[in-house]
């Protein structure tokens, strides 16, 4: 192979995943206009159709599997650790009726003596 063959036949280079997001959006977005620029923007990138079709079949399985995980607004606890917080719950709010009361006791004495 000589050197103008060589500069020819490009070298396969990594995308990053921020690359390739990149790629499908402007690819989405050439398709949205129907002006048939996808192939600019697979020249533009270097890549194959094939290249793009992985790409996409990628970011459509990844946002099929972010919307069917189950997110909740409320940190998940197991059941030994939510009865030990509810039982530490009621052992202060026991020690707040407790001191309530000794500090009504103190005050009465206070206004009294």
């Amino acid at each position: 192979m000589n050197d103008t063959e060589e500069d020819i036949v490009r070298k396969r280079r990594k995308l990053s995943p921020e690359e390739k997001y990149q790629i499908f959006i402007e690819a989405t977005m050439a398709k949205a206009k129907g002006n048939g620029s996808i192939t600019e923007v697979m020249r533009r990138w270097g890549i194959h159709s094939s290249d793009l079709t992985r790409i996409r079949a990628a970011v459509e399985e990844g946002a099929v599997t972010v919307f069917k995980e189950r997110k909740s607004r409320k940190p998940k606890i197991n059941l030994e650790q939510y009865e030990q917080l509810k039982a530490e719950k009621e052992r202060l709010e026991a020690t707040v009726i407790e001191q309530a009361a000794e500090l009504a006791l103190l005050k009465k004495k206070d206004r009294s003596g």
